[in-house]
């Protein structure tokens, strides 16, 4: 693999992190909106009255949608930029978040959350497509793991804040009207700063400029007038499936453990509504721990030793830990003991967020938004599977230990599809000639 270019000048502006800073606040309050419903859940089906195979339909209905707009929304960010898709995309979602809080209906829920999963659809893969345009080669591990950090951050505080309007409050209605207005003034904000790429920021310093373009990576092999591969060319690809099929895996325990753990903690462990949001926040903020760990040790690896095998042990390191942790929730029976397991399964599953750089590293620029989206295409199913098929192992079964069982097997698909990946090749190539780098 090539290695690094010398920067040599220092950049004068960090104009690059600061629009990093400002997407990482728009995918937490992504992921605040979306979990605000898997944390208000105890609540919002003593009310409406919800079954547990309902309730798995209510939080899997937003992936379902979300599935769907993945490609449609990856290739608008690649015709028409993240700033402008997220800024609309953003406004839509937030509306229909605010909206939530006034349904009187299961079914009404269900719905909202279609059309909430639709408008959420590009966010994600904005950040892939971010990190292509933004940040030089060598620092796009960390880029990636910190906007995917964001879920974990998001998903915590979340938690807090969700409890916290409750109890205030008296109602999880308020929860969903205060995220969905203030995701809304966020995006103002996103579209007042941010820019589709460096060369259309005017505070951008010429030695930033330099130093976001000095170093390579397998992307910039392809060259602009060169033809890019098709659908096709990826279908015959290892490293492709091994990350689709790597990425299936992981979201299914995510967004499963996301789904769940707040009626597991609450039905099964007996968790108050003030030890919930504690227990949720020490739980996803593990999750942030472990973006940054693996993002550090990626790129500190990428400058000193061979990638592909240090991509190789931080993913394998990461499928092991969580099939460990998820496999031991099956004997545990007390609740500290639980919550400890829960947070080392977060922690190591959100070394998965280094999945967001492999498009930037390994697809041609050009495709980064759409290979995005086809990755998220995987996420989507998982979290769209997840919470129905445990949703049905609690109700036959009456407990967790089905749905615990299914989710460690997903994370041994996630170990699978990862070792799979070659990160010394581009991920296709035009008739199916691989040329290593």
């Amino acid at each position: 693999m090539s290695q690094p270019t010398a920067v040599s000048t220092k950049p004068t502006t960090n104009v690059r992190w600061k629009s990093f800073a400002i997407l990482w606040v728009i995918i937490l309050l992504n992921y605040i909106d979306r979990s605000t419903l898997s944390i208000a859940m105890p609540f919002i089906s003593q009310e409406l009255h919800i079954t547990p195979e309902t309730k798995g339909w209510i939080m899997g209905t937003f992936f379902w949608t979300y599935l769907i707009f993945q490609v449609p929304g990856g290739w608008l960010l690649d015709k028409f930029g993240p700033r402008r898709v997220v800024t609309w995309a953003g406004i839509g979602w937030g509306l229909l978040q605010t909206i939530l809080g006034l349904v009187t209906s299961g079914t009404a829920m269900g719905g909202l959350r279609l059309g909430l999963g639709a408008f959420e659809a590009p966010a994600a893969p904005s950040g892939a497509k971010l990190n292509g345009n933004w940040l030089p080669a060598s620092e796009r591990a960390r880029g990636a793991t910190f906007i995917d950090m964001a879920g974990s951050f998001g998903t915590a505080v979340g938690g807090v804040i969700v409890t916290a309007i409750i109890g205030l409050l008296g109602s999880w209605r308020w929860a969903f009207v205060f995220t969905g207005v203030l995701t809304i003034l966020a995006c103002l904000v996103y579209h007042t700063y941010i820019r589709d790429t460096p060369q259309e920021h005017a505070s951008v310093s010429p030695s930033e400029l330099e130093h976001i373009r000095s170093d390579t990576s397998v992307e910039e092999i392809v060259d602009d007038d060169s033809p890019l591969p098709t659908w096709r060319d990826y279908l015959r690809s290892g490293s492709f499936w091994g990350l689709w099929l790597g990425r299936l895996g992981w979201a299914t325990v995510w967004w499963g453990i996301i789904s769940w753990t707040p009626s597991y903690l609450s039905e099964v462990m007996g968790f108050n509504l003030a030890s919930l949001g504690w227990s949720t926040f020490v739980i996803y903020g593990m999750g942030v721990v472990g973006q940054l760990v693996a993002g550090s040790l990626a790129d500190r690896g990428r400058r000193k030793y061979d990638y592909n095998k240090v991509m190789k042990i931080l993913l394998a390191t990461s499928g092991i830990g969580m099939s460990i942790c998820v496999f031991s929730l099956l004997a545990i029976r007390n609740g500290y003991i639980a919550l400890a397991a829960l947070s080392l399964a977060v922690f190591f599953i959100n070394f998965g967020g280094l999945y967001w750089a492999i498009p930037a590293w390994l697809a041609p620029k050009k495709q980064v938004g759409t290979v995005g989206g086809v990755m998220n295409i995987a996420s989507s199913l998982g979290g769209a599977i997840a919470p129905v098929i445990m949703g049905y192992f609690i109700a036959w079964t009456s407990g967790y230990s089905g749905s615990f069982l299914f989710l460690g097997s997903c994370a041994v698909v996630y170990l699978l599809g990862s070792m799979a990946i070659n990160f010394k090749k581009p991920l296709a190539s035009v008739h199916g000639t691989i040329k290593e780098v």
